[in-house]
């Protein structure tokens, strides 16, 4: 999906499959900004089409905003896999935006393959909010479920913190353990989870069960984007050890009793 100076861009699709944009000549403002939020790979060719109509205009400037940077989990080379991010990165420079924000990048390897980018970090804005919201004490714990969710948000400012470390499949990838390896968690403490993605959510589901099992009253997951797969998972079950998800419509915004969405307002970050 396309948002162009706050209005949706109108996009249909004929029958072989090509898309067709609807003109938008009144939406173009001298100072534009791109809202892309990606939902499949057909909206990377009509970021393509927008952008080269905006340069056709008198428009002086063009920034883009990325929801979710798309197969920013491919940001490294793997043995038999395309570096696919690098690709994507590439396709985007060519454009050659102002300036490009990404929210919550799932590495610093993004920022580093985008041109005149910067990441925006909100859930660092809302864990505040949500715990004096849940009522935390110095006996609750912010939780990372491994050193890349520890070091993403190494500036939280908070000392009561937790971090795990997941034991993998090198074959299949899957998790088949998960270890507190930093930090305890008293009896009773409320604990609130925070990450900058859910596929399933399997990760959580271990970390969870492995807090409920050492005496936390309450587990919250905090999770800047969240993916439809959520629901095929069973994270949500009633069963399930997560009392609540809080996360953005960055990538759905399916409703569901334990999944509580937080409004990412453009002008707050951009």
């Amino acid at each position: 999906m396309i948002v162009l100076n706050k209005h949706q861009i109108v996009t249909e699709q004929f029958p072989n499959g090509e898309t067709k944009v609807k003109d938008f000549d009144q939406l173009i403002l001298k100072n534009n900004l791109i809202e892309f939020t990606y939902q499949e790979d057909g909206d990377l060719i009509r970021l393509l089409f927008v952008k080269k109509r905006l340069d056709e205009t008198e428009a002086e400037t063009c920034r883009l905003l990325i929801r979710y940077m798309p197969y920013s989990r491919m940001d490294r080379k793997i043995e038999g896999d395309l570096f696919t991010l690098k690709y994507v990165s590439e396709f985007i420079n060519s454009l050659q935006f102002d300036t490009v924000s990404v929210v919550e990048p799932h590495s610093n390897v993004t920022l580093e393959l985008l041109a005149n980018s910067g990441g925006l970090y909100p859930a660092l804005d809302w864990l505040p909010q949500l715990m004096e919201k849940l009522d935390f004490s110095e006996s609750d714990r912010i939780v990372f479920p491994d050193k890349g969710a520890a070091a993403r948000y190494i500036n939280s400012g908070y000392e009561n913190s937790c971090v795990f470390e997941k034991k993998r499949n090198p074959q299949t990838g899957r998790i088949e353990g998960m270890e507190l390896k930093a930090g305890d968690i008293p009896l009773g403490a409320k604990c609130i989870i925070v990450d900058d993605l859910c596929s399933a959510g399997g990760t959580f589901l271990w970390a969870g069960k492995i807090l409920k099992e050492m005496g936390a009253s309450a587990v919250y997951l905090l999770v800047t984007h969240c993916e439809p797969r959520i629901f095929k998972g069973n994270l949500l079950d009633d069963d399930s050890p997560i009392t609540n998800v809080f996360t953005t419509n960055s990538m759905m915004d399916t409703k569901h009793p334990k999944i509580n969405y937080i409004n990412l307002t453009t002008e707050s970050y951009v």
